[in-house]
């Protein structure tokens, strides 16, 4: 399977994720002092709603579409439509792009705070290279985010988070981000970790929780989003955030 994220740009589990992740940035951000984000998986910078691919599926319409021109009470979820651009209270349409997780991050970082982020298709890292041109204490690498994991942790600040979002694009995903994420821990104990995983691989995923639960990891947050029953035609689908 050769995963595109423009398919699914902006659809509920990107909703579910990235108010997350701006909701963590939040938090980390309290401090003052400097932290380290890397993104192993990172996409793109933008992606265009407008094209063939988005409008083939249509996903955002059920996904970022639903929050326009409402109200949220949360002021994590408020954060994270300003962050990504959708000013719910003047607008009944959906914007003509959608942020990826590099921008929203790097939208919640300060200046100051270092970032990583790491693609491993060509295209897509070039145009996530041009989007973030003028960032300061930014590295945008062609390359494998798992051994990213080697390269950049420990980092010197020692305080941060790393956002891992594969594509499940082989059949032994599961077995290699667990793996990758004990070696991690193993190396940054400090750090905090969120790894994205579908629900509709539903034995593999138990098997994933079962593995990170008996690793002796103390701290363990699941959060689950399912938006269709799981015996529905088409499935169930949701994400999950591990934060040790």
């Amino acid at each position: 399977m050769n995963y595109r994220h423009a398919f699914h740009a902006g659809n509920f589990a990107d909703v579910h994720k990235h108010a997350l992740l701006v909701a963590l940035i939040e938090r980390l951000t309290r401090k003052p002092k400097p932290l380290f984000f890397l993104d192993t998986h990172a996409g793109r910078g933008h992606y265009d709603l407008q094209s063939a691919d988005a409008r083939r599926s249509n996903e955002s319409h059920t996904g970022i579409g639903r929050l326009v021109g409402c109200a949220p009470a949360s002021e994590d979820i408020a954060r994270y439509l300003r962050l990504a651009g959708f000013d719910t209270a003047n607008s009944e349409h959906l914007p003509a792009s959608y942020p990826g997780s590099p921008l929203l991050a790097l939208a919640a970082l300060r200046d100051g705070d270092r970032v990583a982020l790491i693609e491993s298709h060509a295209e897509e890292a070039r145009v996530l290279r041009n989007e973030t041109r003028q960032r300061r204490h930014l590295s945008v690498i062609h390359g494998d985010g798992y051994a990213a994991l080697q390269t950049y942790l420990p980092p010197k600040e020692n305080r941060g988070l790393v956002l891992l979002d594969p594509p499940y694009e082989s059949a032994d995903e599961f077995e290699t981000l667990a793996s990758a994420l004990k070696t991690a821990i193993g190396r940054w104990p400090n750090g905090m970790y969120a790894a994205w995983y579908p629900i509709k691989a539903s034995r593999e995923a138990v098997r994933f929780l079962a593995s990170m639960q008996q690793s002796g990891i103390r701290k363990i947050l699941i959060a689950e989003l399912i938006a269709r029953p799981s015996d529905s035609p088409t499935g169930g689908w949701s994400e999950n955030r591990h934060l040790p």
